[in-house]
């Protein structure tokens, strides 16, 4: 009755042509629905102005790793362009390093550390040049980020901090994408 095509073949090319159909006609429907596949930057902002970032901690040099790291983040993920003089920046992203702390996790009977973590936390804020007076007002945000680390595999405190750096540096792109409101609507 169908020739040569036994019955399950041709049920299984109707569903899957039912789900094709299904399918555009999903993505037809959300195409008018404001999702986008690009990341909300704020276009009224072309260059960023990353100074050195603060550091309240004791640890070399993990200031100047945080900012190398923040600085390739925004021109890998951003459309900003990075300047290299304030007086040319639309805007200002600074940021303090309040602590980096080291704890150990896990100790070996030889009372060595097996397992420890490494902890950053960061207080970073990004205003205009020259600021707004809300962006005057406003207080820094906090951001913060801990990793495990095995010393007994190779792991050193250095590949964590610079592991931690590289988290905390997309956190902090990641919160220069445009805002779902209007800080007038909160009040």
């Amino acid at each position: 009755m169908f020739g040569r095509f036994p019955r399950s073949l041709i049920a299984r090319r109707g569903r899957w042509a039912v789900l094709r159909a299904c399918l555009v006609l999903a993505l037809a429907a959300s195409g008018g629905c404001g999702y986008s596949f690009r990341a909300p930057f704020d276009k009224s902002v072309r260059t960023v102005f990353v100074p050195m970032f603060k550091t309240q901690a004791f640890i070399r040099d993990v200031e100047k790793d945080l900012t190398r790291q923040v600085q390739q983040e925004i021109t890998r993920r951003t459309p900003y362009k990075l300047v290299h003089r304030i007086e040319e920046a639309d805007t200002v992203l600074t940021g303090t390093i309040n602590f980096v702390d080291k704890n150990i996790i896990v100790e070996a009977p030889t009372n060595l550390p097996r397992q420890l973590t490494r902890t950053i936390n960061v207080s970073v804020n990004w205003v205009h040049n020259p600021p707004t007076d809300l962006e005057k007002k406003r207080q820094p945000t906090i951001v913060s980020e801990t990793l495990n680390f095995v010393p007994e595999v190779g792991e050193t405190s250095l590949t964590a901090t610079t592991k931690v750096n590289a988290s905390l540096a997309a956190q902090i792109v990641d919160m220069m994408e445009q805002p779902w409101f209007i800080e007038e609507d909160l009040k």
